[in-house]
Formats: C-alpha cells, sequence, structure tokens
C-alpha cells in the first residue's frame, strides 16, 4: 500500500515538473532575443605535466625513500634490542612494514612536496647517523 502512494506521488511530481519545462518554439524564440549575451571566452588550460611529475615525485619518494626508512628504522630497532635477537628481528620488521605504509600514505598526505621531502629524509638521515654511531 506504502509503495503504491509513494509511486502515485512520484508520478504527479513528475507530470507537474514535465508541465513546467519550456517548449521547443519557446527555446527557439529566447536564442535570439538577448544579442548582447557574448559567448564565454576560452580559458586556456594549464598544463597537467607539472602536476604529474610532482605526483610522480611523490610516488618515488614514497616508494623508495619509504623503503629506506623503513630498512633503517628496523636495522636500528634490532640494533637496540639485540639481546633478544629473534624477538627483536621479528619486531623490527613488523614495525617496518608498518613504518613504510605511514611513509606512503603520509607523503600524498602533506599538502607541500618540500615538507613530504624533508619528512623523509631528516628521519632517513638521523636513522643513518644512530646505525653509524651504534656500531656492529
Amino acid at each position: 500500500m506504502i509503495i503504491v502512494i509513494i509511486c502515485i506521488t512520484f508520478i504527479k511530481t513528475f507530470l507537474r515538473f514535465k508541465l513546467h519545462m519550456n517548449s521547443q518554439a519557446d527555446l527557439d524564440q529566447l536564442e535570439g532575443i538577448n544579442p548582447s549575451i557574448r559567448p564565454a571566452k576560452k580559458t586556456q588550460q594549464k598544463s597537467l605535466i607539472p602536476y604529474r611529475l610532482m605526483i610522480f615525485y611523490r610516488f618515488i619518494l614514497a616508494t623508495f625513500g619509504g623503503y629506506l626508512l623503513a630498512a633503517l628504522s628496523a636495522v636500528v630497532i634490532a640494533k637496540v634490542f639485540s639481546d633478544y635477537r629473534a624477538s627483536a628481528v621479528m619486531s623490527a620488521t613488523l614495525f617496518a612494514f608498518a613504518i613504510h605504509t605511514a611513509a606512503f600514505i603520509w607523503v600524498f598526505m602533506v599538502n607541500k612536496t618540500l615538507k613530504a621531502t624533508l619528512g623523509i629524509m631528516l628521519p632517513i638521515l638521523f636513522l643513518f647517523i644512530i646505525n653509524l654511531v651504534s656500531g656492529t
């Protein structure tokens, strides 16, 4: 019963809308009335190449920078917790997967490309220095 009422209401609304539309003759008559309306100027489209290069750069940064960040963090974590070798390696590897995923998401989340670059490169540099200082 409710479905029938909804269908009837929909049909009535559609018919009212159809009656208020202009006929083709009215539209033809309106076309030539106002000659002061000029066609819109064609705007020049900006080239998409710089945008695509920026996205490609972010993809490369997220892929290789995220991998390097994850690998260095796994090495540093494994060295810090070297007393429990098997657990340290397993935990460091799992943590590295999370870091790589987070780095990939973060590179595309930030607004500025420079901020994305520094946000990946500075921790890489920091972890590399820690790796060198900690020794074998």
